[in-house]
């Protein structure tokens, strides 16, 4: 059995494609199957899939007769087909450094009940340049799953994407996949949640992943449409509920990421009104914090 299964799903990323499969290919640790999955894609993606069929790491190469209109069901179907200990589901439109998957996993092996590990990512434009730097130290933080929930979770998805993280296969759970599958934006950041009530959570403080930014992304029209609140709060509400989180957790990040994102996505009237109304109804200090530090802004 192989350690790790690697599993890609892809929807109309011919262009990227190449790339991302040839960073799994080229990754120094080589003890993994790899999954390919296309989603009904219209432009030539099957034919590069194609191309890999009889490298000795493909176990299974899937095209789907029509598009299951969820990332999440094919990070299901990928799941279930998966021999490995540990899951890395590699966005197509993604690429790693080859030391990616031999840093985690020897980072894993020393923490016995780790169910979750992620590195940090550069972020890039669709020509692989980097957007920004991102700061790193090569620390390498260890937490257990309810620290992780509360420091790192609380008021936002601390792992970009999941392209950057690698899981236990065991420690997934399906039936519980009806929480974040009709999800448009924070789906991933329930589905962390979920793994981290089962063990710990390994982070590794070096970019090794490569998150790309391009116009099919549909992060920044969810970002203006205030999914980040709107879906958000369902994964809130999990946490309070399910991982004892507390009102001191949240509210003010909360306040301060909604001052923020409203600003900086130009929020309408509508989309106002929604989170407002949305939050209102089990988090009324978070709008009492977002209300003061309305007013503060409005003061200077």
């Amino acid at each position: 059995m192989p350690t790790v299964s690697v599993i890609v799903p892809n929807y109309n990323h011919a262009s990227f494609l190449g790339q991302r499969i040839d960073s799994i290919l080229g990754q120094t640790f080589q003890d993994f199957e790899l999954i390919l999955l296309d989603d009904s894609s219209t432009d030539g993606s099957w034919g590069i899939l194609e191309n890999y069929r009889n490298n000795p790491h493909v176990s299974h190469l899937i095209q789907n007769e029509s598009n299951s209109g969820s990332a999440f069901r094919q990070w299901k179907k990928g799941i279930e087909l998966a021999q490995g200990k540990w899951i890395w589901i590699a966005e197509s439109d993604d690429y790693a450094e080859p030391s990616f998957l031999g840093r985690l996993m020897a980072e894993v092996q020393k923490t016995p009940d780790c169910v979750l590990a992620y590195t940090d990512t550069w972020w890039v434009d669709q020509q692989g340049n980097t957007l920004w730097e991102t700061p790193h130290n090569n620390r390498v933080n260890t937490y257990s799953g309810r620290d992780f929930i509360r420091q790192k979770q609380a008021t936002c998805n601390s792992i970009a994407n999941v392209s950057e993280c690698i899981f236990r296969r065991d420690c997934y759970r399906p039936s519980e996949s009806y929480r974040y599958e009709h999800m448009r934006l924070c789906g991933d950041w329930l589905f962390y949640v979920l793994l981290a009530e089962q063990g710990s959570v390994v982070e590794v403080e070096e970019p090794l992943s490569y998150y790309r930014q391009h116009g099919s992304n549909i992060s920044n029209d969810a970002e203006r449409r205030g999914l980040t609140f709107l879906e958000g709060v369902d994964v809130l509400d999990y946490m309070v509920e399910h991982c004892g989180l507390k009102r001191s957790d949240y509210a003010r990040g909360w306040a301060r990421m909604w001052s923020r994102y409203e600003k900086q996505y130009e929020f309408s009237a509508e989309v106002q009104k929604q989170v407002r109304q949305r939050l209102m109804q089990r988090h009324k200090a978070i709008v009492f914090f977002h209300s003061l530090y309305r007013i503060k802004s409005w003061l200077r």
